[in-house]
């Protein structure tokens, strides 16, 4: 009896001890690029597993995970079936995780000062997208 109390207990504090995620993301970014690196870094700070493929060919990369020109940021990651564009901070996307909505993915579109990685200022005001199945950009979260 004890065995099995103890494994109960090394099993919820083990369960609690961890986020709740979406699987590992591969971040692309241009190999000069600083800025993504950090956000990586953000990431990893904040419970995600990030690896990062270097390549000077993010256009092809958006363009194959269905992000719109206009809608694009410095860098790409693709995580569990989404793709997430540019400096998206941590609780949104924990927020769109646990939605798990229709959609392509979530864009912050180019380098705005402030964002993780970017200045990381937490009063920053952000204008996150959600790219939904169609391709269209929608404020995120809805206002």
């Amino acid at each position: 009896m004890k065995t099995i109390r103890t494994l109960a207990t090394a099993t919820l504090f083990g369960l609690t001890a961890l986020p709740v995620l979406a699987d590992a993301m591969t971040l692309y970014k241009d190999p000069n690029c600083g800025c993504c690196a950090a956000h990586a870094e953000y990431l990893r700070e904040n419970g995600y597993e990030v690896e990062i493929v270097e390549t000077y060919d993010l256009a092809t990369v958006n363009k194959k995970a269905g992000i719109p020109i206009g809608q694009q940021g410095c860098h790409t990651a693709l995580i569990d079936g989404y793709a997430i564009n540019g400096h998206v901070p941590a609780d949104i996307l924990s927020r769109f995780f646990a939605e798990r909505p229709e959609a392509i993915g979530l864009s912050l579109p180019g380098m705005p000062m402030g964002a993780p990685g970017m200045g990381d200022d937490p009063d920053v005001e952000l204008d996150v997208v959600m790219i939904d199945a169609e391709g269209t950009a929608l404020p995120y979260p809805a206002e």
